[in-house]
């Protein structure tokens, strides 16, 4: 068996440890993406449904004036008929 000098064995040691280092760092790193994508996903999901929220909220406002609109409409549309009926 052959055998290995001090300095070797501190080299091998320390590679080894930087290793260990870049592996554990590595794996915080992509715990840590993927904590900041899922918060993006829930704000995203948030965001979408406020906006949906906002459009129902648009539609039915429009809706409402149009409704308005074609009451209005119809009583003026009566009352151009009394007038016309009136004048006969």
């Amino acid at each position: 068996m052959f055998k290995l000098s001090q300095e070797t064995i501190a080299i091998v040691t320390v590679g080894l440890a930087l290793a260990t280092l870049i592996v554990t760092g590595d794996a915080a790193n992509r715990a840590e993406a993927r904590a900041d994508r899922e918060t993006l996903r829930v704000e995203a999901r948030a965001d979408r449904t406020e906006a949906q929220a906002a459009r129902e909220a648009d539609r039915e406002a429009f809706e409402q004036h149009i409704i308005r609109l074609t009451q209005g409409q119809s009583r003026l549309t009566g009352i151009v008929e009394q007038m016309r009926t009136a004048g006969r």
